[in-house]
């Protein structure tokens, strides 16, 4: 095509002193593309041409964003309606040649699940026929059976955990978005060291502890009273 054959010259709308005079920037351009367009329409062989496509490309895609930078601003009006048909133009010229006028929309990643993911926020049913009996009156559900090497007695674990008084108070807590918490399991209650082991990472167990394996007749002040059976819910998230 030759060069005298498209004079029109699409630029990003500049920043104006007042919204008043930007509209009416906008308005001009709206209606100069628009008779542009119109013109196009009685002999659109030009764009087919491959030596004109980038060209083409360039200038239907400045067209459109063009109109949708008018489209973006307030109170635009009849000139809004204008860019929307310009816009709306541009988009069939690009679809019927094969290219997007409109850039892709952004992809968006799947949404993170927190590392707590499956656990409870509430206490388990004491009652459930889940809950599997063990010795010294210990209890335990397996919510999810994790994969890979399984908790020993002698382990350091890194969990997410919640524990609560048989009222459904929560006494203790470690749960997303705060970092999981590490013990050594040979320091903690025996509800915790008989009953976390045989877990592996990824798993999420509740226990139910028996004051005998928790904090005894003494509890531990002042947020377990004595003689206190208790249930946790616990994600192992790893061991070592």
């Amino acid at each position: 095509m030759a060069s005298s054959r498209l004079q029109l010259r699409v630029e990003t709308l500049e920043t104006r002193e007042t919204p008043a005079a930007s509209l009416w920037a906008s308005a001009v351009e709206s209606y100069a593309i628009a008779s542009f367009l119109r013109s196009t329409q009685k002999d659109m062989s030009w764009m087919t041409s491959s030596a004109s496509r980038t060209m083409v490309q360039q200038l239907f895609t400045g067209i459109y964003q063009n109109s949708q930078a008018v489209l973006h601003q307030p109170h635009a009006g009849s000139v809004g309606a204008l860019a929307q048909l310009n816009a709306g133009f541009a988009q069939m010229v690009g679809s019927s040649l094969g290219f997007n006028v409109s850039p892709p929309a952004p992809v968006k990643p799947p949404p993170t699940a927190p590392a707590d993911a499956g656990m409870t926020n509430t206490i388990p049913n004491i009652n459930a026929s889940s809950w599997v009996p063990g010795a010294n009156g210990l209890k335990t559900w397996d919510v999810k059976v994790g994969t890979g090497t399984p908790v020993t007695a002698g382990s350091s674990i890194t969990v997410f955990y919640t524990g609560w008084l048989l009222n459904g108070t929560k006494f203790d807590s470690r749960r997303s978005p705060a970092a999981p918490a590490t013990f050594s399991l040979t320091g903690l209650i025996q509800g915790w060291q008989q009953g976390i082991v045989g877990m592996k990472p990824g798993g999420i167990r509740r226990l139910y502890v028996p004051a005998a394996l928790g904090y005894g007749a003494t509890g531990s002040p002042p947020s377990i009273p004595g003689n206190a059976d208790l249930v946790f819910e616990i994600k192992l998230v790893s061991h070592t």
